[in-house]
């Protein structure tokens, strides 16, 4: 990610809380983020995804006056944004938070170490692993938030079949330990609406989540599946609502299988350690068909 000027906005950030499908005042009633113990109102732990809005090399955007390479008159209007002959997607993300982002900051971003390695798919051929690391600085060149994703691009299209089978609250308390424990059910009934609003606000509009025609016709889907980022920012609301606002030093996932239109989300998160300073969660997300869809870990701080 390429990113000189990223304006971040109330209403933007607003845009996005709703369509993580988060409504924790922080996010947009600044009287109420006022009287909170961040003393006003603050980006979700997963916005800085928001920044593909400002970069010029994102190529899963549309650009006016440009080719798109999802459905029009045809499956595909435009070649694909790369030559392989495979699928690419997203396999895991990783943030270190370094302080919580505010309307007024204008961020940009410094590339990080990269790295690249290859292991056999049973089904798409030869894996192609690409890490790379972004950090997002501040308009005083203050780093905010350290970005680590991990990306997949398969060999050839992975056969994935025409249809799918389907088998039969605030801040933290003082009394955390480990073994502690919540579950909720982060969306019921994901909406095909809500990944498009996902994919408005995150300005990541790869057809593979927005085009019917596209992922069935040309990427071999049974339908549109939702980003994993969308899956990351809603399960961001169990662990701010459990562990309180603005205190996530770390937050990670990795993601493990689609997520589809009328899908019903369970995240969990348990207590792993705690000290004086800072309490770590592990995390898992489950389909109402009981496949596990993601896992991911949390560090924030106690104090």
């Amino acid at each position: 990610m390429t990113i000189d000027d990223f304006p971040v906005e109330r209403g933007h950030i607003a845009i996005f809380a709703r369509a993580i499908g988060d409504p924790n005042p922080v996010y947009w009633d600044g009287a109420a983020a006022e009287r909170s113990e961040v003393g006003g109102i603050i980006a979700p732990p997963t916005f800085v995804e928001a920044g593909q809005h400002f970069d010029p090399t994102f190529a899963y955007r549309p650009r006016i006056g440009e080719p798109w390479f999802g459905s029009a008159a045809e499956p595909s209007s435009g070649p694909p944004p790369n030559s392989t002959d495979g699928t690419s997607f997203h396999a895991e993300t990783h943030f270190e938070y370094h302080r919580v982002i505010r309307p007024g900051d204008v961020l940009h971003t410094v590339s990080g170490p990269s790295r690249s390695w290859t292991k056999h798919g049973r089904r798409g051929g030869t894996l192609t692993f690409v890490e790379r690391t972004t950090h997002y600085l501040d308009q005083a060149d203050h780093e905010v938030v350290t970005a680590r994703v991990v990306a997949v691009t398969t060999e050839r299209v992975v056969d994935n079949g025409s249809s799918r089978e389907a088998p039969p609250a605030t801040s933290p308390r003082p009394d955390l330990v480990v073994g502690d424990s919540v579950a909720r059910v982060i969306v019921d009934n994901l909406t095909r609406a809500q990944i498009l609003q996902y994919a408005g606000a995150s300005g990541d509009f790869s057809p593979q989540h927005t085009d019917e025609v596209y992922a069935v016709n040309v990427g071999g889907y049974p339908t549109v599946f939702a980003h994993g980022m969308l899956t990351m920012g809603m399960t961001g609301r169990l662990l701010t609502d459990w562990l309180g606002d603005g205190r996530l030093s770390r937050y990670g996932m990795r993601f493990l299988a689609q997520v589809w239109p009328g899908d019903t989300l369970t995240a969990h998160a348990t207590m792993t350690a705690a000290s004086l300073d800072q309490v770590e969660v592990d995390v898992s997300v489950d389909n109402e068909r009981g496949e596990r869809v993601a896992t991911g870990y949390a560090t924030a701080d106690r104090r």
